[in-house]
């Protein structure tokens, strides 16, 4: 059995931004951000055995699609570790995207299931958890 977390992070502002911070090398930067060129939002794969996290992004929205193509990109580079695994549990919170009410997560991960011949357990945190 492996167990990881996966959850979508809050939207990043993309542009040359200031943050107030110190650097040595003088970079021009905008004094406000209100309305920059971009946004990210990243999602992240933590392996809680392993203490690892690989991050994803994404220019639009963290979508049950976008949730379920992080975790078959992070098997495509990293299932060759876990060939023995045949349990895969993911904690995640139970957000509009990824419950197990939201039909298309739910068909996507049947997908990744069928692809991969893994068996997935959904563990859910309680809502306004915070994750640990």
């Amino acid at each position: 059995m492996l167990r990881v977390s996966i959850d979508a992070k809050a939207v990043v502002l993309l542009d040359w931004l200031s943050r107030g911070g110190y650097s040595h090398v003088e970079i021009k930067a905008l004094d406000h951000d209100f309305r920059p060129d971009e946004t990210a939002t990243p999602v992240s794969i933590f392996l809680l055995q392993y203490n690892e996290t690989y991050i994803f992004l994404t220019t639009s929205n963290a979508t049950s699609d976008f949730i379920v193509d992080c975790l078959n990109e992070f098997w495509k580079t990293q299932g060759d570790r876990f060939l023995k695994v045949k349990t895969l549990v993911i904690n995640q919170d139970n957000g509009p995207d990824c419950n197990s009410h939201r039909t298309q997560f739910m068909k996507r991960v049947t997908e990744f299931t069928d692809e991969w011949g893994i068996t997935i357990q959904l563990a859910y945190y309680p809502p306004y958890l915070s994750q640990i």
